[in-house]
């Protein structure tokens, strides 16, 4: 919408058509990705596909991230190969490479242990790999880690809403960058992919934010702007590895573990850049990592629920 490129017509494909934003006025095809019949008749005459759709979950879900995530993308870009669509752009995560690979978005996914939904991402980019051919194009988005307006579900919110823990300890050292991203910056990296250019096979790359801070740094602005007091704690990763598992065994006041393993390696990053993005897409962040986070916390603020561990399972509409 924001670049209001004349050959761009953009197409809603959503459950719910009230969560778009204000302003929207062009074609919605309301349904649901698990439903084959939506599928049947969601491609007509659609040129890129922008794959958002997401099952957010930290904890070990292996049937729900497989069939509200896994089964519905995998039916989805069997249908954009029918279809001959010639370009699929997917939303994936840093998470989903190993910790001391993450700094190469084209190092190769690898399942996650006890984490079934990074397990899910990981076979998706092996699919989409194995399918890329001249007549359909696939770029992969690793996304660092969401923040700014919008946001009611991740990290972020979890992690704000256990702030006051006095438990909770914070990476530092070679891992101990948090790599954000706003989704003003994450929309343009879409866009970009969606306008790139033609026979680009199959390329995977980081998306995240203009600058890198540290886990200490968004950690101490959190608790300026919110007044929450916690434990200072920054400790080595091969020390927090063994910590975070110990967590889990603690509940939250929400009834879920106050933290676990898979959160922790969320939050183990080294130095990550834009370089490959900026190379093939021309991908230019602008939000800073501080204006996102106070946008982040305006919208906590006016919706506590945000900080909810996970969304729901919604059923089939």
């Amino acid at each position: 919408m924001a670049i209001q490129h004349k050959d761009v017509v953009p197409v809603a494909a959503c459950r719910d058509p009230q969560r778009l934003p204000a302003g929207y006025t062009g074609e919605i095809r309301q349904g649901d990705l698990r439903d084959p019949d939506y599928l049947d008749r969601l491609l007509v005459g659609i040129d890129v596909v922008c794959h958002t759709a997401g099952w957010t979950s930290f904890l070990n879900t292996k049937k729900a991230s497989r069939q509200q995530y896994l089964e519905p993308t995998l039916e989805l870009i069997q249908r954009v190969l029918e279809w001959r669509v010639p370009r699929f752009v997917n939303l994936s995560s840093i998470a989903v490479a190993r910790v001391a690979q993450r700094q190469d978005g084209e190092t190769r996914a690898q399942p996650g242990r006890g984490w079934p939904m990074i397990s899910c991402m990981a076979a998706v980019e092996a699919f989409m790999l194995a399918h890329a051919t001249r007549s359909c194009s696939f770029i992969n988005l690793r996304c660092g880690i969401y923040s700014g307006h919008r946001l009611h579900t991740g990290l972020l919110p979890l992690l704000i809403s256990r702030m006051d823990s006095r438990l909770l300890t914070h990476h530092r050292g070679q891992y101990g960058y948090l790599p954000l991203v706003d989704g003003i910056d994450l929309g343009q990296a879409f866009a970009r992919a969606a306008l790139a250019p033609e026979n680009i096979g199959y390329r995977s790359m980081n998306i995240i934010g203009p600058d890198l801070p540290s886990q200490a740094e968004v950690i101490d602005f959190i608790q300026q702007q919110t007044g929450i007091i916690r434990f200072r704690a920054g400790l080595p990763r091969a020390i927090n590895r063994w910590i975070h598992p110990l967590l889990g065994l603690i509940p939250h006041a929400s009834g879920a573990p106050l933290f676990n393993r898979n959160l922790g390696d969320y939050l183990s990053n080294p130095k990550l850049s834009n370089d490959l993005a900026r190379q093939v897409l021309g991908y230019d962040p602008t939000i800073s990592w501080q204006a996102s986070l106070l946008n982040l916390l305006d919208e906590i603020r006016k919706h506590p629920q945000a900080a909810a561990l996970h969304s729901p399972i919604r059923p089939l509409n």
